[in-house]
């Protein structure tokens, strides 16, 4: 069984010219990573930092859109369309 290595949470710097080292404890983050948007937490589970993926964002919104205005349509169109989105599927897999 594959183990992994704990990560240390201090480093330890070493200093010419001094006596001895330094050790500087850095506090746990945490990072929670979704579709669109990355949170980053610190030690006390603190929101610190907000990442937005607009491209992502923006995609799922086009999604959004087009699955509702697709579901709206008369089964006879809805079958166009899928067969219209295969078929512009296999030029674009073709270049």
């Amino acid at each position: 069984m594959a183990t992994r290595k704990k990560k240390s949470d201090s480093i330890t710097l070493e200093m010419p010219g001094t006596i001895g080292s330094a050790k500087i404890i850095l506090p746990e983050t945490k990072v929670v990573k979704g579709s669109h948007l990355t949170i980053t937490y610190d030690a006390n589970d603190y929101p610190v930092k907000l990442e937005w993926d607009d491209e992502a964002l923006l995609n799922d919104v086009r999604e959004a859109i087009a699955s509702v205005e697709f579901n709206d349509l008369k089964p006879a169109v809805k079958a166009k369309v899928i067969t219209r989105k295969k078929k512009e599927a296999a030029k674009a897999s073709k270049k």
